[in-house]
């Protein structure tokens, strides 16, 4: 996985991000109506128990910006980047995980999600 493929990689995962938050937000709101401003859902999404489940992948996304400010980033790097954005994608019901069970069904129940799970594999296949 080339350098430059680590800026798709980030691109990929924080649109697949920002989908799962837009699920989890519109599940929130029907059940306790709508979110505010911006501020409210920043809120949520570090206190909140129903949004919990999303921090592993919000802070793997940071992990990976902080590793791309630094000047130099190795080849080593970046496949380690890929290792952990696969297993942390690759995953099923049986996994056990807070976030794999809850991933798994939303990407059963959402054709977006689906769409956002297949670009970044697609991303992370690329040579």
């Amino acid at each position: 996985m080339p350098k430059n493929t680590l800026h798709a990689l980030t691109r990929a995962l924080r649109d697949l991000h920002r989908s799962l938050v837009e699920v989890e937000r519109n599940n929130y709101e029907r059940e306790w109506g709508p979110v505010g401003d911006g501020g409210q859902l920043l809120q949520l999404l570090t206190r909140h128990p129903q949004f919990d489940w999303l921090r592993q992948l919000s802070e793997f996304i940071v992990e990976i910006d902080e590793l791309a400010d630094q000047q130099v980033v190795t080849d080593s790097d970046v496949r380690a980047i890929a290792r952990q954005a696969n297993a942390l994608l690759s995953v099923s019901e049986d996994d056990g995980s807070v976030f794999a069970r809850r991933y798994v069904a939303l990407l059963q129940d959402h054709p977006a999600l689906v769409m956002a799970h297949a670009t970044v594999r697609r991303v992370l296949a690329a040579p």
